[in-house]
């Protein structure tokens, strides 16, 4: 398996996350999407960091809470 699709959902991450457009900064869009990201995060029960965000934007927490229900 190639890099490049963790790659791209990485550069797609950062640039929701910074609210990068074609048109340049939307700090509106960052923010919306920071806190559509985050209550998610909070769902899970897991500290309200970047870091999480982003595992759970590429599903690795998803894979953990499953790994953890299987226990």
């Amino acid at each position: 398996m190639s890099e490049e699709p963790f790659n791209d959902k990485e550069k797609q991450f950062n640039d929701l996350w910074d609210g990068v457009t074609p048109k340049g900064v939307n700090r509106t869009k960052s923010l919306k999407f920071r806190q559509y990201i985050l209550e998610h995060v909070r769902q899970m029960k897991k500290p309200l960091t970047r870091e999480n965000a982003f595992k759970y934007w590429v599903g690795i927490l998803k894979a953990e809470a499953k790994d953890s229900e299987n226990f």
